[in-house]
């Protein structure tokens, strides 16, 4: 495909040869990266980030090629996504290891209910539905992009197709391999549903230091996984404050950014909420057994706080009695539902509202006041 595009820019698009060559490395490159996911043994960490790095020289080298030849402006918008659709790549090879350990901690502290027979298994499992929904979210984001192009292309597709088929290959190759990395955050959403059904999956323990009954750890992977899912929301968001700093024909891409990112938020918030419901249900329902116990306590709180008042008793032993009963109903009443340490809801909270900021400015902004900011900031520059 590679050499294809290559002669087809040089022959009849008239393009310099070494932009042909920058975009014939681009496409092999990402490439192999796509077809690296399918092999049972993958490529090591450092040749695929050595391959990753040499796709940024490669689009630095196109992005200025366009700017020397053809007098196009430097496209910082195709260069960024392309630099953020790296890094987001590449922080999706994290989440595999993270989920062994997380499994692994899980289990060896007696809160994941798996023998570690069940678990060496659970994890096999997981490896082959990986596979499988890759090929799946690879094929099915591929083709999309492929065809997102063509639609976009429609007026001037003959142009598209003799100067710049490169753009066609490398995006639709880059979303086989952002659909790869899809796929599997999804096979890891559904991990607990492959574990073996055996009663209850999990057993949470009330007073467990983490704030979270135990499962913190299950928390802590899937906001992991949701921030890489957020890194297209920061690109987007980030965007739609900058693009009134652009030349005036980029600002035609703000108002899509604003829709592009209400989807992206969704797909972050969805992939942080809904991989923990099996957890949730676990802990919901221990949550309604420990409100009973609490409700059983009750009799027992009155009995000492009415011996407290009569004469005779030892004050200092009922009250130690009454502190340890009220404290025991507080800690069976607050047990939360969901596996989210206190410290990691305050972080949820903030970066889910950083990101609704552009919604509020859109709403509630003045469009005339980010375009005077926009030329005051222009001519600071100047």
């Amino acid at each position: 495909m590679a050499a294809v595009v290559a002669v087809v820019q040089s022959v009849w698009g008239d393009e310099a040869p070494l932009r042909n060559l920058a975009d014939a490395w681009s496409i092999t490159a990402v490439g192999v990266i796509a077809i690296d996911s399918f092999r049972a043994t993958t490529m090591s960490a450092l040749r695929r980030r050595l391959l990753w790095a040499s796709v940024i020289v490669a689009v630095l080298v196109v992005a200025y090629m366009s700017v020397a030849l053809h007098r196009h402006p430097w496209d910082w918008l195709y260069v960024s996504g392309v630099m953020t659709f790296i890094v987001s790549v590449e922080l999706s090879e994290t989440l595999g290891p993270a989920l062994n350990h997380t499994m692994r901690d899980l289990v060896d502290s007696g809160i994941l209910r798996l023998t570690n027979r069940e678990l060496r298994r659970l994890r096999r499992d997981l490896r082959r539905v990986c596979k499988r929904y890759q090929v799946i979210a690879g094929t099915v984001v591929g083709v999309a992009l492929a065809a997102a192009w063509f639609a976009s292309s429609a007026s001037n597709f003959a142009y598209i197709v003799v100067h710049n088929p490169a753009g066609l290959a490398f995006q639709s190759l880059a979303g086989v391999v952002a659909g790869q990395r899809l796929g599997r955050m999804v096979a890891y959403a559904r991990v607990w549903r492959l574990a073996p059904r055996r009663g209850s999956l999990f057993d949470p323990m009330l007073e467990h230091p983490d704030g979270a009954t135990g499962l913190g750890p299950v928390g802590r992977f899937y906001f992991r996984q949701s921030m890489v899912a957020a890194l297209p929301a920061v690109y987007l968001a980030m965007w739609w404050f900058l693009i009134p700093l652009l030349p005036s024909f980029l600002w035609q891409w703000r108002t899509p950014y604003l829709g592009l990112l209400a989807i992206a938020v969704i797909f972050e918030i969805l992939a942080f909420v809904l991989p923990m419901r099996v957890a949730h249900r676990v802990m919901r329902n221990n949550s309604d057994q420990w409100r009973l116990q609490a409700a059983r306590l009750i009799p027992r709180i009155r009995v000492a706080q009415t011996s407290l008042t009569e004469v005779g008793e030892d004050h200092d032993e009922v009250s130690k009695q009454l502190e340890a009963l009220l404290n025991r109903y507080r800690l069976l009443l607050a047990a939360p539902t969901w596996p989210v340490e206190p410290s990691l809801r305050r972080w949820v909270t903030l970066n889910n509202a950083a990101l609704f900021i552009p919604f509020l400015s859109y709403a509630l902004g003045d469009s005339a006041l980010w375009q005077q900011i926009a030329t005051v900031v222009g001519g600071l520059k100047r």
